[in-house]
């Protein structure tokens, strides 16, 4: 600021010195004392300028002692706020979020779901049931025959289909790892108190893969109707095989799964052969298709496998064993829904339930002949919803054997025709508590014919109750 009043000081006085200078030179006429009154209105307005200037530049540094001011305050601050950051104690941190009904584990990542049931049920076969026969799955593919005069009224109870079941999911890069372990104590013996441990489903999914025991391609769970009876209706399966299998979806509503399935497929044996069955695991096959309304769902079902049966290592017979199947069910309103089946099997008696064993291996010289068995069955069924506490369904199922093949000719007492009809109802008085009724009236006919006193046919007729409580 004094720099500036000097330089406009210096600039006054050289202009009035020059002025004064130059008029004592000149000649004293009008026109110059004009010029020297012009000239001493302009050093004025200079004086004014610079103290304008010298104005300003006092508030300019008034500003800046100001925001140096707030700087070193803001500073101060930022440094009290790191000290005290450095002081506070380490927080643990959040555990993992987890979906409803999921427990996350300490990981972060990896989820768990329990669920399972407690169940009891009950039995009384009024005409079918005998000590050899009492099972608390439907028996109509083994009852007595009628001319056995088999005893009538038999009770049994079983709390072995009891269930309890892990759900895992893990996120990965490729998408969610899942498995599922589910069991229940339906092994060996289950009646009347009785229970054994028994593994359902134990496998592992990750994108378009499984690998592990599940229920197969080739059954039909998803096309039956809901009974009481733990085992299913006639014309339909629940076999839970160890797999490899690869689901490809189409179209949003139409997937495709293939499977190779482990294990004997017959497992038949005799006096001089090994343990039959496949030496190469069995391929299974599902399409889906369902409606865009999700009304509709129809499926449609294959089956390859190889059957065998060895005297010695270097002596054996093998034949092939397969199946087709179609089965449907469609909501008619939300409360009526109709289901159907069918299936062509030959050479297996692994996958359907109620069937009879996959063939008859009969001796030729030192080797055997394979005569595989091949039937049809059919289910058709109707579910009701009464209303939000009580539903019935009425199912009608039977399996029918070829009954002019080597199977049949050679096959014995085994059963020839098999029919079931069952009439339920069921009873949810609370969340998650199912109080379920059924009749079951079935027979079975042989292949042996009838004679005055062996019959060929036997009848069924029971009474299923059952009470579940799921979580």
């Amino acid at each position: 600021m004094v720099k500036v009043n000097k330089l406009a000081l210096s600039i006054s006085a050289a202009l009035i010195l020059g002025t004064v200078g130059s008029a004592q030179a000149a000649t004293k006429s009008n026109t110059q004392q004009q010029q020297v009154a012009d000239l001493q209105a302009q050093v004025a307005q200079l004086q004014q300028l610079v103290q304008q200037l010298s104005s300003q530049q006092q508030q300019l540094a008034g500003q800046q002692s100001q925001l140096s001011g707030q700087q070193q305050q803001q500073a101060v601050q930022l440094q009290q706020q790191a000290i005290q950051s450095l002081e506070k104690p380490a927080i643990a941190p959040k555990e993992a979020s987890a979906k409803p009904g999921w427990i996350a584990l300490a990981d972060g990542q990896t989820q768990l779901k329990i669920y399972g049931s407690a169940r009891v049920d009950s039995t009384y076969d009024f005409a079918g049931g005998n000590a050899s026969t009492t099972d608390i799955y439907n028996i109509t593919n083994k009852v007595p025959l009628n001319s056995a005069n088999a005893p009538k009224g038999a009770l049994n109870v079983s709390a072995a289909n009891s269930r309890i079941g892990l759900d895992i999911l893990r996120p990965t890069s490729y998408g969610d790892l899942t498995a599922k372990i589910e069991t229940d104590f339906m092994g060996g013996s289950y009646t009347n108190g009785y229970g054994s441990f028994r593994v359902r489903h134990a496998y592992a999914s990750l994108d378009k893969w499984l690998i592990g025991q599940t229920t197969s391609p080739f059954v039909n769970g998803d096309t039956v109707p809901d009974v009481v009876d733990p085992n299913g209706p006639m014309g339909s399966g629940s076999r839970r095989n160890v797999q490899v299998r690869y689901t490809q979806p189409i179209t949003k509503n139409q997937k495709v799964l293939v499977a190779v399935e482990g294990g004997d497929v017959d497992n038949f044996s005799g006096t001089s052969q090994t343990s039959g069955g496949g030496r190469l695991p069995a391929l299974t096959a599902r399409y889906d298709i369902a409606t865009a309304d999700k009304k509709g769902l129809l499926q449609v079902h294959g089956l390859l496998h190889e059957n065998r049966v060895a005297t010695n290592d270097s002596n054996d017979k093998e034949g092939l064993g397969w199946g087709v199947g179609v089965g449907a069910k469609y909501n008619l309103t939300p409360s009526d829904t109709l289901f159907a089946n069918y299936y062509h099997v030959k050479g297996d008696s692994r996958y359907m339930l109620y069937s009879n064993s996959a063939y008859v291996a009969t001796a030729n010289g030192t080797s055997y002949n394979i005569n595989p068995s091949e039937f049809n069955s059919a289910l058709v069924g109707y579910g009701h919803k009464w209303n939000s506490e009580w539903r019935s369904g009425l199912a009608a199922g039977g399996i029918w054997y070829n009954d002019t093949n080597a199977y049949a000719k050679s096959s014995g007492g085994a059963n020839k025709t098999q029919y079931n009809i069952i009439l339920n109802t069921f009873y949810t008085p609370v969340k998650n508590v199912d109080i379920g009724a059924e009749y079951t009236y079935g027979q079975r006919q042989t292949f042996a014919a009838s004679t005055a006193t062996t019959s060929d046919k036997g009848d069924y007729s029971r009474l299923n109750l059952m009470a579940k409580y799921s979580f």
